[in-house]
């Protein structure tokens, strides 16, 4: 089963993605993260949203790492 991460965003956006590699450095595992999408949307980026926007496409691109300690406010996500 891969791991799940969840991050709530300052305009109230909740993400969840998924742990597609590691990478191993000398300090710890750090875990790449793929596949981000909305859990929950705020209002304001509703209205932003189009057919040709993606949202998370910055987020995807440099918000995508996280480690065991919550590095980048990644939390691991347990639900079932």
């Amino acid at each position: 089963m891969p791991r799940k991460y969840i991050k709530t965003k300052d305009c109230g956006c909740v993400i969840i993605t998924i742990a597609c590699g590691v990478k191993n450095n000398s300090d710890c595992k750090m875990y790449l993260l793929g596949g981000h999408e909305h859990l929950i949307i705020c209002d304001i980026c509703k209205k932003m949203v189009t057919d040709d926007d993606d949202l998370l496409y910055d987020m995807w691109i440099n918000d995508n790492m996280t480690n065991d300690f919550e590095y980048a406010e990644w939390k691991l996500y347990d639900a079932k």
